[in-house]
């Protein structure tokens, strides 16, 4: 329990010192583009500010305990995919970040599935009775998130007459790759949610307990 809550504070201090990284470099790209004249990547820079706040605010919305690894874990993912790879662009300038961001944002919604199944499921936990049902969820819910994203890049792309997924040049493939990479992502995370199952600990599945066990506590309460 002692080494448990001394991790949790060293997760705590690691996310401040990073949130503040975070924020120094949104505030420096948005301070670029503004300089520039690039308004859509002044917009979209600025919009990084909302990560961070919106944690906040969920925590405190809904009482639940912060799991600081599984913040620190949502803003790295938050840099790779929105301050690199859309503000910086890194998505265009660099062949094969736009595959690698897809691929993380699969097994990071697996996480986060996982998680969500969890706290619907009456025992709220995956068992090895729950395991195909587990599965099931994992795998649809994060697909379902690939789905909306390219949807959302598209309407986006609409509304901004940029070409997101790259249709000029690749037609749908790039579309049809990023989904297939992310299916990728989803696939290295089932493992991790069967070890669950048998009570093992896995690098993968390490954060859902301690969120798991964090909320329930506190809406018990309510």
């Amino acid at each position: 329990m002692a080494s448990s809550i001394r991790r949790d504070e060293l997760y705590k201090k690691a996310f401040i010192v990073y949130s503040v990284f975070y924020c120094i470099f949104s505030a420096a790209i948005s301070i670029f583009y503004i300089a520039v004249h690039d308004w859509y990547h002044a917009g979209i820079s600025l919009g990084t500010f909302a990560i961070p706040i919106a944690l906040a605010v969920m925590y405190r919305l809904l009482h639940w305990k912060r799991v600081w690894a599984l913040d620190l874990l949502i803003l790295i993912f938050t840099t790779i995919s929105y301050q690199l790879g859309a503000c910086i662009d890194l998505y265009h300038l660099l062949p094969g970040f736009d595959k690698l961001a897809h691929f993380l944002s699969g097994t990071f919604a697996g996480i986060l599935c996982t998680l969500l199944y969890c706290l619907l499921t009456p025992e709220h936990k995956v068992s090895k009775e729950s395991l195909p049902l587990a599965l099931l969820f994992v795998f649809f819910g994060s697909m379902a998130v690939a789905g909306l994203w390219e949807i959302g890049e598209y309407i986006l792309s609409k509304i901004t007459l940029r070409d997101m997924q790259n249709v000029a040049s690749t037609g749908v493939a790039d579309s049809m790759q990023d989904m297939i990479v992310c299916l990728l992502g989803t696939l290295l995370l089932l493992p991790a949610v069967k070890h669950l199952a048998e009570g093992k600990t896995t690098v993968l599945n390490v954060l859902i307990p301690p969120f798991v066990e964090g909320i329930l506590p506190r809406k018990n309460q309510r």
